[in-house]
């Protein structure tokens, strides 16, 4: 089975930074505590009161309903991939630690707590082992970072023989074949990826979950 999820149209990303601040070691048993694994967490913000706290694993989406375009805001920008569609935010968690987000009007905040991993919770915001994910380069639309357990297959396709990098390296093996790279992980972990064609580069964090 392929899964086609990231190819997102008409979506449109704006207003956006992160907040990453670490208050506990992100992989630690008190900060995994009573915590979400990697799933789709909804918030309807258009509801009045303060916004709840969350704690949801790397991997998962927060998924902001009923707002405005450009009405998120948030530092730095390398925990968290967020696009915006149809009054509707969704932001993957790429990095542990913790997330704030502010929304506009009124400056309300939500904070999300990032574990790495939450052992024995489902990661149903991934896609599972034997899946596969593609990247088509030929896509004018921004990639989103998309996550994948351990044994889904991602794919960047359309795209030449030495021009895709991924760092870390040693956490993901690659093959080629016919203009498909071809990777999969081996262990759970947040890689960037970048093609680059005629030297023009486009980037992507994948995270990976066991």
């Amino acid at each position: 089975m392929r899964n086609h999820f990231y190819r997102l149209g008409g979506a449109v990303l704006l207003g956006l930074g992160i907040s990453l601040t670490a208050a506990a070691a992100p992989g630690s048993a008190a900060v995994a505590a009573n915590c979400e694994g990697a799933v789709v967490h909804t918030v309807d913000v258009a509801r009045p009161g303060a916004l709840p706290r969350l704690c949801v694993a790397r991997g998962g989406v927060v998924r902001l309903v009923n707002i405005g375009p450009g009405s998120v805001v948030a530092q730095p920008s390398a925990a968290v991939d967020c696009f915006y569609a149809a009054g509707t935010y969704q932001c993957r968690l790429i990095r542990a630690g913790r997330v704030v987000l502010t929304l506009a009007p009124g400056a309300r905040q939500l904070t999300v707590r990032v574990p790495a991993a939450v052992p024995g919770q489902p990661s149903t915001a991934c896609s599972p082992a034997g899946t596969v994910v593609d990247l088509d380069t030929n896509d004018e639309l921004r990639w989103w970072a998309p996550c994948l357990r351990i044994g889904a297959t991602l794919r960047v396709v359309n795209l030449g023989p030495g021009m895709l990098t991924r760092h870390p390296a040693g956490a993901v093996t690659c093959y080629y074949e016919g203009g498909v790279h071809a990777c999969q992980f081996r262990r759970p972990a947040s890689v960037v990826f970048t093609a680059t064609i005629d030297s023009t580069s486009r980037s992507v964090t994948a995270v990976a979950v066991g």
